[in-house]
């Protein structure tokens, strides 16, 4: 069985590092929303942990300020817990294996300029078009 999660969004607030074990964990949320049957909007809050190893550098944490745009690819996980007035709680997460910065929020006190406000995003790889369909195709349609 494979499972992958890929999320975009804005970051609900700042990254924190923690301790574990020999490394460290970077944690920090996306919200996740869409609209319900009755129309209205709903939010989910994705938990998401990006394990660092003990060589591993954690200053992409400096860049993870709340409201910076991400893209994030991990494996889903759901957690149970005890709230603190004993009653059952379930948190919806992801272990990060890959993560993208595609924008940064703008400094508290700054203005956005036109540059930062429209950000393009560039793949990494070219995006393969498949070639044009020949036109005799168009009577093998089974309508």
């Amino acid at each position: 069985m494979y499972q992958k999660l890929i999320i975009a969004g804005r970051l609900g607030r700042d990254a924190e590092i923690r301790p574990v074990g020999e490394g460290q964990v970077i944690r920090f949320s996306v919200p996740i929303s869409r609209r319900g049957r009755d129309n209205k909007e709903e939010t989910l809050w994705v938990e998401c942990s990006y394990y660092r190893g003990p060589g591993d550098s954690t200053e992409v944490t400096k860049l993870l300020r709340k409201g910076t745009v991400v893209l994030v690819e991990g494996t889903p996980w759901v957690r149970q817990y005890i709230r603190n007035d004993n009653t059952p709680g379930v948190s919806f997460e992801c272990r990060v294996s890959n993560l993208k910065i595609m924008a940064l929020p703008p400094r508290p006190g700054e203005t956005p300029t036109s540059s930062e406000t429209n950000v393009a995003v560039v793949p990494d790889e070219p995006i393969s078009i498949p070639p044009d369909t020949p036109a005799d195709t168009a009577d093998d349609l089974p309508f």
